[in-house]
Protein backbone atom coordinates (compact mmCIF):
# COMPACT_ATOMS: atom_id res chain seq x y z
CA UNK A 1 0.00 0.00 0.00
CA UNK A 2 1.17 3.37 -0.83
CA UNK A 3 -0.09 5.88 2.08
CA UNK A 4 0.10 10.11 1.39
CA UNK A 5 -0.67 12.32 4.29
CA UNK A 6 -0.74 16.22 2.71
CA UNK A 7 -1.76 18.36 5.33
CA UNK A 8 -4.22 22.08 4.64
CA UNK A 9 -3.58 24.29 6.71
CA UNK A 10 -6.30 26.83 4.89
CA UNK A 11 -8.44 24.61 3.17
CA UNK A 12 -11.90 24.82 3.82
CA UNK A 13 -13.36 23.12 6.51
CA UNK A 14 -17.05 23.94 5.76
CA UNK A 15 -18.55 23.54 2.34
CA UNK A 16 -19.92 26.82 1.61
CA UNK A 17 -16.93 27.82 -0.68
CA UNK A 18 -17.56 28.74 -4.72
CA UNK A 19 -16.48 25.84 -7.16
CA UNK A 20 -15.56 28.72 -9.54
CA UNK A 21 -12.51 30.21 -7.10
CA UNK A 22 -11.31 27.26 -5.39
CA UNK A 23 -7.78 29.46 -4.43
CA UNK A 24 -9.29 32.29 -2.87
CA UNK A 25 -12.75 31.28 -1.22
CA UNK A 26 -11.55 27.68 -0.26
CA UNK A 27 -8.12 28.25 1.43
CA UNK A 28 -5.93 26.53 -1.39
CA UNK A 29 -8.35 23.44 -2.12
CA UNK A 30 -7.29 23.91 -5.58
CA UNK A 31 -3.70 22.52 -4.69
CA UNK A 32 -5.46 19.39 -2.47
CA UNK A 33 -7.36 18.78 -5.27
CA UNK A 34 -4.63 18.24 -7.42
CA UNK A 35 -3.01 16.15 -4.54
CA UNK A 36 -5.83 13.80 -5.04
CA UNK A 37 -6.30 13.09 -8.71
CA UNK A 38 -2.31 12.68 -8.69
CA UNK A 39 -2.52 10.50 -5.96
CA UNK A 40 -4.94 8.42 -7.67
CA UNK A 41 -5.72 8.83 -11.67
CA UNK A 42 -3.13 7.17 -14.03
CA UNK A 43 -4.23 6.49 -17.68
CA UNK A 44 -7.51 5.09 -17.79
CA UNK A 45 -7.61 4.43 -14.32
CA UNK A 46 -7.04 4.72 -10.96
CA UNK A 47 -4.34 3.34 -8.46
CA UNK A 48 -6.06 1.02 -6.08
CA UNK A 49 -3.36 0.53 -3.70
CA UNK A 50 -3.50 3.83 -2.56
CA UNK A 51 -4.68 6.23 0.28
CA UNK A 52 -4.47 9.60 1.13
CA UNK A 53 -5.37 11.28 4.09
CA UNK A 54 -6.23 15.41 3.58
CA UNK A 55 -5.95 17.30 7.28
CA UNK A 56 -8.03 19.83 7.28
CA UNK A 57 -6.70 22.70 9.17
CA UNK A 58 -6.05 20.52 12.04
CA UNK A 59 -9.11 19.88 12.38
CA UNK A 60 -10.90 17.61 10.10
CA UNK A 61 -9.55 14.89 7.91
CA UNK A 62 -10.73 13.36 4.59
CA UNK A 63 -9.71 9.47 4.28
CA UNK A 64 -9.42 8.54 0.47
CA UNK A 65 -9.32 4.92 -0.34
CA UNK A 66 -8.38 4.00 -4.11
CA UNK A 67 -9.99 0.72 -3.85
CA UNK A 68 -13.19 2.11 -3.49
CA UNK A 69 -13.22 5.45 -5.27
CA UNK A 70 -15.59 6.12 -7.59
CA UNK A 71 -16.48 8.93 -9.61
CA UNK A 72 -13.06 10.52 -9.46
CA UNK A 73 -12.15 12.81 -12.78
CA UNK A 74 -9.37 14.90 -13.86
CA UNK A 75 -10.84 18.04 -13.02
CA UNK A 76 -10.22 20.23 -10.16
CA UNK A 77 -13.98 21.58 -9.75
CA UNK A 78 -15.29 18.08 -9.44
CA UNK A 79 -12.88 16.83 -7.52
CA UNK A 80 -13.80 19.82 -5.38
CA UNK A 81 -17.32 18.90 -5.65
CA UNK A 82 -16.71 15.53 -4.21
CA UNK A 83 -15.08 17.32 -1.16
CA UNK A 84 -17.80 20.13 -0.81
CA UNK A 85 -19.87 16.62 -0.38
CA UNK A 86 -17.73 15.02 2.44
CA UNK A 87 -17.86 18.25 3.80
CA UNK A 88 -21.52 18.47 4.34
CA UNK A 89 -21.55 15.18 6.70
CA UNK A 90 -19.90 17.49 9.39
CA UNK A 91 -22.66 18.33 11.54
CA UNK A 92 -23.35 14.63 11.62
CA UNK A 93 -19.97 13.65 12.87
CA UNK A 94 -19.35 12.21 16.10
CA UNK A 95 -15.95 12.02 17.95
CA UNK A 96 -13.48 10.87 15.89
CA UNK A 97 -15.49 7.96 13.94
CA UNK A 98 -15.85 8.13 10.05
CA UNK A 99 -18.67 8.76 7.33
CA UNK A 100 -18.73 7.84 3.97
CA UNK A 101 -20.26 11.06 1.91
CA UNK A 102 -19.23 9.04 -1.78
CA UNK A 103 -17.43 5.59 -2.43
CA UNK A 104 -14.23 5.72 -1.39
CA UNK A 105 -13.59 9.20 0.58
CA UNK A 106 -14.46 9.31 3.89
CA UNK A 107 -14.78 11.86 6.62
CA UNK A 108 -14.06 12.49 10.57
CA UNK A 109 -13.17 14.90 13.11
CA UNK A 110 -9.88 14.14 13.39
CA UNK A 111 -5.95 16.62 13.16
CA UNK A 112 -3.10 15.39 12.61
CA UNK A 113 -1.47 13.48 15.84
CA UNK A 114 -4.63 10.70 16.03
CA UNK A 115 -3.99 10.13 12.06
CA UNK A 116 0.02 9.97 12.49
CA UNK A 117 -0.63 7.23 15.31
CA UNK A 118 -3.32 5.44 12.70
CA UNK A 119 -0.59 5.65 9.16
CA UNK A 120 2.37 4.29 11.24
CA UNK A 121 0.20 1.32 12.58
CA UNK A 122 -0.69 0.36 8.68
CA UNK A 123 2.09 1.14 6.71
CA UNK A 124 5.55 -0.41 7.62
CA UNK A 125 7.48 3.01 7.32
CA UNK A 126 6.45 7.22 7.06
CA UNK A 127 8.37 9.52 6.03
CA UNK A 128 8.61 13.33 6.10
CA UNK A 129 8.77 14.98 2.83
CA UNK A 130 11.27 18.02 2.96
CA UNK A 131 13.75 19.54 0.77
CA UNK A 132 16.75 18.77 3.02
CA UNK A 133 15.54 15.23 4.18
CA UNK A 134 18.03 12.07 2.54
CA UNK A 135 17.46 11.36 -1.51
CA UNK A 136 14.98 9.36 -1.89
CA UNK A 137 16.96 7.31 -4.41
CA UNK A 138 19.26 6.31 -2.18
CA UNK A 139 16.58 4.93 0.67
CA UNK A 140 15.55 1.49 1.27
CA UNK A 141 11.30 1.66 0.54
CA UNK A 142 8.93 -1.39 2.31
CA UNK A 143 6.14 -2.38 -0.30
CA UNK A 144 3.73 -0.93 2.48
CA UNK A 145 5.38 2.71 2.72
CA UNK A 146 3.73 5.92 3.84
CA UNK A 147 4.66 10.06 3.62
CA UNK A 148 3.63 13.36 5.00
CA UNK A 149 3.73 16.76 2.67
CA UNK A 150 2.40 19.82 3.45
CA UNK A 151 0.42 22.01 1.29
CA UNK A 152 1.85 25.65 0.08
CA UNK A 153 2.98 26.37 3.31
CA UNK A 154 5.79 24.98 5.33
CA UNK A 155 5.79 22.34 8.09
CA UNK A 156 4.75 24.41 11.64
CA UNK A 157 6.95 23.96 14.54
CA UNK A 158 4.38 21.92 16.58
CA UNK A 159 3.64 19.79 13.47
CA UNK A 160 7.61 19.41 13.17
CA UNK A 161 7.06 18.26 16.78
CA UNK A 162 4.94 15.50 16.36
CA UNK A 163 6.72 14.20 13.64
CA UNK A 164 9.94 14.32 15.66
CA UNK A 165 10.30 10.47 15.21
CA UNK A 166 10.23 10.58 11.47
CA UNK A 167 13.23 9.78 8.97
CA UNK A 168 13.33 13.00 6.36
CA UNK A 169 13.41 12.08 2.36
CA UNK A 170 13.98 14.65 -0.20
CA UNK A 171 13.02 14.33 -4.16
CA UNK A 172 15.51 17.20 -4.95
CA UNK A 173 16.92 20.64 -3.77
CA UNK A 174 14.24 22.37 -4.78
CA UNK A 175 10.69 23.30 -3.11
CA UNK A 176 7.74 21.80 -5.37
CA UNK A 177 4.02 21.74 -5.13
CA UNK A 178 2.55 19.12 -3.09
CA UNK A 179 0.81 17.62 -6.27
CA UNK A 180 4.21 16.71 -7.84
CA UNK A 181 5.66 15.47 -5.17
CA UNK A 182 3.06 12.99 -5.20
CA UNK A 183 3.57 12.24 -8.70
CA UNK A 184 7.46 11.50 -8.18
CA UNK A 185 6.96 9.78 -5.11
CA UNK A 186 4.74 7.24 -7.32
CA UNK A 187 6.67 7.13 -10.27
CA UNK A 188 10.17 6.10 -7.83
CA UNK A 189 7.58 3.30 -6.63
CA UNK A 190 6.76 2.03 -9.72
CA UNK A 191 10.26 1.98 -11.23
CA UNK A 192 11.32 -0.11 -8.29
CA UNK A 193 7.89 -2.60 -8.80
CA UNK A 194 9.38 -3.53 -12.17
CA UNK A 195 7.27 -1.37 -14.03
CA UNK A 196 3.83 -3.43 -13.84
CA UNK A 197 0.72 -2.27 -13.66
CA UNK A 198 -0.62 -0.93 -10.57
CA UNK A 199 -4.41 -2.43 -10.36
CA UNK A 200 -5.19 -0.51 -13.59
CA UNK A 201 -8.58 -0.10 -14.17
CA UNK A 202 -11.42 1.83 -12.29
CA UNK A 203 -14.05 -0.41 -11.59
Amino acid sequence: MRLFIVLGHHAAITPDFNLSDLPGSAGRLDLLCRCITSSFLISHGLRRDTELYLVLQDQLTLRLVGSRLRHLNPDERSTAALVQKALRLRGALQGEGELESTPGIFISQRGLRPVLAEAKARVEQLFLLHEQGSPIRQAGLARDVGFVLSDHLDFRPEELELMADLPWLSLGPLSLHADHCIVIVHNELDLRSGGGPCYNGAE
